[in-house]
């Protein structure tokens, strides 16, 4: 039996269930952790400074464990993606927002773990381990340009984020191909 043009496509872009999970539950703590840009910029206390950063950077080493195993993944098993009804430089597009999705999504933990060295308040993921160096060498200038560099990955990953869901509804609503369908978890039926 040969497969349609549309079935064929839903079968070259397999990703396993690993892929997946990794996928969303990083999606879930990435835009987790967008909600500490409002909590950052409220004014607060230092004990609440304290406790937002505990927070922040307990998520970001979830995130950065879960960001080398999706890394391991993608290298390990790269998926088979079709090509059907794609523009080269919509393929190009993609190459690229990927790649860039990949660099930031690795900029921002890096970046965010030197700013946690440099920063004068303990910074202590899950309360147990401490990220940041002696106040010894707390410099101003040094934290002030590693926090700017970490906002700025933030800034190109939320833009490549938002790129990367508008290509994703724009093949579900527009080109109404299954492009999205290949990264969304498989709910078969039980009989």
């Amino acid at each position: 039996m040969e497969l349609s043009k549309q079935e064929d496509l839903t079968s070259n872009n397999k990703f396993d269930k690993i892929q997946k999970l990794l996928h969303w539950c990083m999606a879930f703590l990435i835009i987790l952790m967008l909600f500490a840009l409002i909590g950052f910029a409220n004014e607060m206390t230092i004990e609440e400074h304290k406790e937002m950063l505990i927070g922040h950077s307990s998520i970001g080493s979830i995130i950065s464990v879960l960001l080398l195993f999706r890394i391991i993944k993608r290298i390990s098993k790269k998926p088979k993606t079709s090509q059907i009804g794609q523009s080269k430089w919509q393929l190009i597009a993609a190459k690229v927002v990927h790649f860039g999705l990949y660099l930031s999504m690795i900029l921002v933990p890096v970046t965010g773990y030197l700013t946690a060295r440099l920063h004068e308040l303990p910074v202590m993921a899950f309360g147990s381990f401490k990220l940041n160096a002696s106040a010894q060498i707390y410099s101003e200038s040094s934290f002030e340009f590693m926090r700017n560099t970490h906002e700025f990955s933030i800034v190109l990953l939320i833009s490549l984020l938002t790129i990367h869901i508008s290509a994703a509804i724009c093949h579900k609503v527009i080109l109404k191909d299954d492009v999205l369908k290949a990264m969304l978890p498989n709910f078969k039926k039980v009989n």
